[in-house]
């Protein structure tokens, strides 16, 4: 009965062993297909949920996908901190080994990425800045016309992100050029962060590993 258990014990963790060894080689290889996809400078990183993987790789659905991209461009805009969930996932076992031509596909997809506030001054009469307070934003700095302080108003439209303010008598209105991230997610919403404007991202049915 010892010698059984013992045996018994030395299997799990063989597959233990096993399960993990496969999650690593899917995940590098899911990131290696998504950099070569979008062109990213540095791999992402891939995160397979869910235990065991290999009963996953069996059926060849998988419970979620989480993708990492450090930075990526997005409309001539560096996008920084790119997070992406996807479920419903589907892949082959020669997808995730690195084989075949096909792509992993999803059902749902959400994302969130940052937009530096230098990215939006760029597209702003030079000398204006940019600046959070609180949960809105505010426009500050000189013009010909004088100077100027005011809230700005945050959109998201087909094309973009809106950016507007109402100064001087004047509407400033200008368009950052965001309407998808990459991973065929598409801009939603968007919200005033310390660090620049975070813009969340959905999708349906993509293709994740094709651009």
């Amino acid at each position: 009965m010892r010698k059984f258990l013992i045996a018994l014990v030395i299997l799990v963790v063989l597959l233990v062993v096993i399960d993990r060894a496969g999650l690593a080689i899917a995940e590098r290889q899911i990131g290696t297909r998504v950099q070569s996809a979008y062109g990213l400078p540095a791999r992402p990183g891939v995160s397979v949920r869910g235990f065991p993987f290999l009963t996953q790789v069996a059926s060849g659905q998988y419970q979620e996908i989480d993708v990492t991209i450090k930075t990526a461009s997005g409309g001539g805009v560096q996008l920084h901190d790119i997070q992406a969930r996807f479920t419903g996932v589907h892949a082959s076992l020669s997808l995730l080994l690195g084989q075949g031509s096909g792509s992993v596909t999803a059902a749902h997809a959400t994302g969130t990425a940052l937009i530096p506030y230098a990215q939006v001054e760029r597209r702003l009469p030079k000398g204006i800045t940019l600046a959070a307070h609180g949960s809105t934003l505010q426009v500050a700095g000189n013009t010909p016309l004088g100077a100027i302080r005011t809230t700005v108003s945050l959109g998201v439209t087909k094309t973009g992100i809106s950016v507007s303010a109402a100064a001087l008598g004047t509407r400033l209105s200008y368009m950052i050029p965001v309407g998808q991230l990459p991973l065929h997610l598409t801009v939603t919403g968007v919200h005033v962060a310390a660090a620049g404007l975070v813009v969340s991202a959905t999708g349906h049915n993509v293709a994740l590993t094709s651009a």
